[in-house]
């Protein structure tokens, strides 16, 4: 998925854009083995969404559910990377805090805010078994920097803060 195909359609383009909901208080749940063929498709439009302007934002580093489905959120987003995060969970984390300039595609006309964020982390996850696409596999991850400031936003939207 990560070879994604960037629409020139403004038609698209605009269908996509629709899949925006308002920011909401509805916590995420988290996927099971039967919710694959649904992650699948949402994570298609996802991915192609990162890649759309909005607002004062050109692009995201990642959507994740709750921001296109407010009545059914599943725990998962997309990487512009293309890879699916699943069930994320933060396992530790560093002591050192960063003081950065964050933005979110779910408030497109909102400035920047500064926002502390832990500058290390270690996280495990679920994420689609690029073989078959029909099963979920384990990954673990040390993160650092913008990597782990982008996993910590997303999971914090997975449990409905924006």
């Amino acid at each position: 998925m990560g070879d994604v195909e960037l629409t020139k359609d403004k038609d698209e383009e605009l269908e996509l854009l629709k899949l925006y909901v308002e920011p909401h208080r509805t916590k995420s749940r988290p996927v099971v083995e039967s919710d694959i063929e649904r992650v699948l498709a949402d994570a298609i439009k996802m991915h192609k969404l990162c890649y759309i302007k909005r607002g004062l934002y050109p692009a995201a580093f990642a959507i994740a559910h709750p921001q296109i489905c407010d009545k059914d959120p599943l725990r998962f987003f997309v990487a512009t990377s293309g890879e699916v995060v699943i069930n994320p969970v933060i396992i530790r984390h560093g002591n050192s805090l960063k003081n950065d300039l964050e933005a979110c595609m779910s408030l497109s006309n909102e400035m920047p805010i500064k926002k502390d964020r832990y500058y290390k982390i270690e996280v495990a996850y679920l994420t689609i078994d690029d073989k078959t696409a029909t099963r979920m596999v384990e990954k673990h991850a040390a993160l650092k920097g913008i990597e782990a400031r982008i996993m910590i936003h997303e999971i914090d939207h997975l449990d409905s803060k924006y």
